[in-house]
């Protein structure tokens, strides 16, 4: 049998590049008529952050019907986004919202968030660094996008990624950005991983930024005082733990044969043989995993990943 040279990840990557109208002005002729249909809606993707963020959610659908054996795009039905919007239940609903604009765009469907069972999106509802929005928050601004996206990806602190540059980052041999190399307080460098959904859109970004200030220019603009990314660093954990068991019970490599580079070995066998986390499981969850994931956000103690970022 031969082998199906285009996954469904692939796929979806492709159907979204044929429809980018970058540099398209939006006009009443395109604008997308169809009865049901959102009236304000344009044929077409005409914004380069539109794209990337259409892109991040795309990824992780694909990523999602790969493990239920879903291969083609015209399998992706209205039962197959039910199962996918349940699985990443735990997320906001403004998260949940964005990944249906993505998925409607992109299959050129018309699905509304409550049909999952999505709750309306509000601003009181949104939840940033564990606590309630305040009135003068600006994490939903367009400007401070960029940034919470990063944190969200490489669950970076802010301290962290303001001073990094696209020569900071970290590929593979192929030339995908796997992470970065980020410098703590007191001077302390360290190597984190980049979520495996997130790879190729950081790929282009940082593609996009060195051609834009070179390899020593800003890489992320800092965002709002008021914008905490804390937040997006704990959905980090959580989103980087549920892809390191997934990729475990696959048998992949979630670090593309670089885990030399992400994790030292040394600080790894001290935290999984303190009698405290001797066994493979703790708090249900997976102690070894959360050894790694620990190293991964820069603390190497497996009790802070469990009680600061997973059971919160």
């Amino acid at each position: 049998m031969s082998r199906n040279k285009t996954n469904i990840k692939m796929q979806l990557n492709k159907r979204l590049d044929a429809l980018l109208r970058i540099g398209i002005k939006k006009t009443n002729e395109n604008r997308d008529t169809r009865n049901g249909f959102n009236p304000t809606r344009y044929e077409g993707i005409h914004s380069v952050k539109t794209a990337d963020t259409y892109r991040r959610s795309i990824n992780i659908l694909g990523d999602f019907c790969k493990r239920i054996g879903v291969k083609e795009i015209k399998q992706i039905d209205e039962s197959v986004v039910g199962r996918f919007v349940e699985e990443r239940m735990s997320n906001s609903s403004w998260t949940h919202s964005k990944d249906i604009s993505a998925i409607n765009k992109v299959l050129g469907t018309n699905y509304k968030s409550a049909q999952f069972g999505i709750e309306k999106r509000e601003n009181k509802n949104i939840v940033h660094n564990r606590q309630i929005l305040t009135s003068n928050s600006t994490a939903s601004a367009a400007r401070n996008q960029e940034a919470l996206w990063f944190a969200y990806a490489t669950g970076a602190r802010r301290e962290s990624f303001q001073s990094l540059t696209p020569g900071h980052a970290i590929r593979s041999a192929d030339g995908i950005v796997m992470g970065f190399q980020f410098k703590e307080k007191g001077g302390r460098e360290r190597n984190a991983l980049i979520l495996p959904s997130e790879r190729q859109a950081m790929t282009s970004f940082v593609d996009r930024k060195l051609s834009k200030v070179g390899e020593d220019g800003q890489l992320v603009k800092p965002c709002d005082s008021n914008a905490n990314p804390h937040y997006q660093r704990g959905e980090y954990a959580k989103e980087m733990y549920a892809q390191m068991l997934d990729y475990q019970s696959r048998g992949k490599d979630i670090y593309a044969g670089y885990r030399s580079t992400f994790i030292d070995e040394q600080k790894y066998q001290k935290a999984i043989e303190h009698p405290r986390y001797k066994s493979q499981c703790v708090h249900g969850y997976d102690t070894r995993i959360c050894a790694e994931l620990s190293q991964q956000l820069g603390h190497n103690r497996i009790e802070v990943v469990i009680n600061s970022y997973l059971r919160k």
